[in-house]
């Protein structure tokens, strides 16, 4: 894990805040620092991200998990597509404890567990599917996620179990676009977990000019 990188020492090209349970996409060149901060701490904001010239090509965890050897990711390692292209590497942490194999909520997800509880409420796909409407991708097209800061434990025995996220307020990761993508983001809605300590709130993206 390392600390956060003087980005912040330039001006960022793009920079807002997503709301609590809102998603958001947005485009970037290849070799721009995309900065994500937890705003108040313990919040989960899935991450998907697509070649702005080629849709087809995708994040994907399994693949990106496959290539690494691994399944929790930090500093230094990349997200790749299906064909192991690499489109996003982590290049600061300052949490060290992310979610490759969990996915994104979804209404299904929410009918199905917590008695039903969720059911109605937001999710991570939906925001997704809303925010990506435009640019003309399906709802199947919406490949699985990385989770950020999201802390899903698994046992000696396989067993995986939600906790909260071991982020706290001011918690940043920054990642390099290795290509022109567009990417979106999902502040996670979940409630009725540990995920987001129950409350979901915001998070701060910036974007800095390419470092290549």
């Amino acid at each position: 894990m390392k600390r956060m990188e003087q980005s912040t020492t330039r001006d960022a090209i793009q920079d807002f805040v997503i709301p609590a349970r809102q998603g958001r996409a947005f485009e970037v060149s290849a070799g721009s620092i995309i900065r994500l901060t937890d705003l108040e701490g313990q919040q989960c904001v899935d991450i998907i991200a697509f070649n702005r010239h080629n849709f087809e090509e995708r994040i994907s965890p399994f693949s990106s998990i496959s290539k690494a050897g691994k399944i929790y990711f930090t500093t230094g390692d990349q997200v790749v597509s299906d064909d192991l292209e690499a489109l996003l590497t982590i290049t600061s942490d300052d949490v060290g404890s992310h979610d490759m194999i969990c996915g994104s909520c979804s209404p299904g997800m929410n009918r199905n567990r917590n008695n039903g509880l969720g059911a109605g409420k937001r999710t991570c796909h939906v925001n997704f599917v809303e925010q990506l409407r435009d640019y003309g991708i399906a709802p199947e097209d919406i490949p699985y996620s990385l989770n950020v800061f999201m802390n899903y434990p698994i046992d000696t025995d396989g067993l995986v179990s939600s906790a909260s996220c071991k982020s706290g307020a001011g918690s940043a990761i920054e990642f390099r676009a290795e290509k022109d993508l567009l990417i979106a983001m999902s502040n996670c809605p979940q409630e009725l977990t540990l995920l987001n300590g129950f409350n979901p709130t915001s998070s701060r993206i910036q974007v800095f000019p390419s470092q290549l």
